[in-house]
């Protein structure tokens, strides 16, 4: 009997007596793991959450096949993706632009971003952790419900909160240090949410587990990350073009509608880290396999 088995839906390691507490469900996303009578009543009603699969997909080498990937990923799933940000941007954003509407003194912008990471700090991951298993039940191949990926989120939405908050911390501290120093936390830090969301790692062992994940790869994620910043900027700048010569800035909630759908695509790095994430975690199992059968032709031999 296997110390651990996998999820198939959010890939998430879980022992048997989490299994045998929550009669077969996993605990991350309520997929279930195991045939349906293991765990659970046969007189129970059938789980019929799992529809016609999808093309299982696996995470380019390249840069320009990551990037490639992550747009077809962001278009192909934007009615969930963007469902699961505007529960949150979009009453925030409405919010928001209100109050620096109804402020008699214009609104230093740097307020408002301020405002606006302070919300996405409490919220943010709400949706992260959804988009996560979003993205990990694509990649396998299965699709995922809006429901699904909304429960993942509530679910992880207090490890990963402490999680994001320590990693914050040490960053920071690394920035004030010297600004190198951050960078690179960052970048090590930078798949904490995958870590925490997909393998149920705890907010001390959170950051630990996204180092290894990023070892070698450092260099790869920062050029990743430029590309895609450009790549956001550059579609900023021409939404925020067509929008300003249309006068929808000159409504609060026409302003608000704009910020939400940029936030929305803006979610594509993330997309691509998690591309890297899969990656890793992809060469980590065939590692595995390999030294399985390694062992096996050894023992074989003696």
């Amino acid at each position: 009997m296997p110390l651990y088995r996998e999820c198939p839906s959010c890939r998430a390691l879980l022992t048997e007596d989490q299994l045998t507490t929550s009669e077969g469900l996993c605990p991350y996303c309520d997929a279930r793991v195991g045939a349906h009578g293991e765990f659970a009543s046969p007189d129970a009603a059938p789980d019929t959450r799992r529809r016609r699969p999808l093309v299982p997909l696996s995470a380019p080498a390249t840069l320009s096949g990551k990037l490639a990937t992550a747009l077809f990923l962001l278009f192909e799933q934007f009615a969930l993706i963007a469902g699961l940000m505007l529960l949150i941007k979009l009453p925030s954003n409405i919010g928001i632009e209100l109050i620096a509407d109804q402020n008699p003194n214009r609104v230093d912008p740097v307020e408002i971003l301020r405002l606006k990471i302070l919300v996405d700090l409490f919220f943010g991951p709400i949706y992260m952790a959804g988009i996560v298993t979003l993205l990990a039940n694509r990649m396998s191949g299965l699709p995922t419900t809006f429901r699904e990926a909304a429960q993942a989120g509530l679910h992880n939405w207090a490890s990963l909160f402490a999680a994001r908050i320590v990693s914050g911390f040490f960053i920071l501290c690394g920035v004030i240090l010297f600004i190198i120093p951050g960078i690179i936390l960052a970048i090590r830090y930078s798949l904490i949410d995958e870590a925490v969301v997909l393998e149920g790692a705890t907010v001390a062992d959170s950051r630990a587990r996204s180092s290894a994940l990023t070892a070698g790869k450092e260099l790869k994620i920062f050029l990743a990350g430029l590309v895609s910043f450009f790549l956001i900027a550059a579609f900023f700048e021409l939404t925020r073009d067509l929008a300003g010569q249309a006068g929808l800035f000159d409504d609060p909630l026409t302003r608000a509608a704009f910020d939400s759908l940029v936030d929305v695509f803006a979610i594509f790095y993330s997309i691509v880290l998690f591309l890297y994430y899969w990656e890793a975690r992809t060469e980590r199992e065939s590692a595995g396999l390999l030294l399985t059968a390694s062992k096996e032709v050894q023992n074989y031999e003696l």
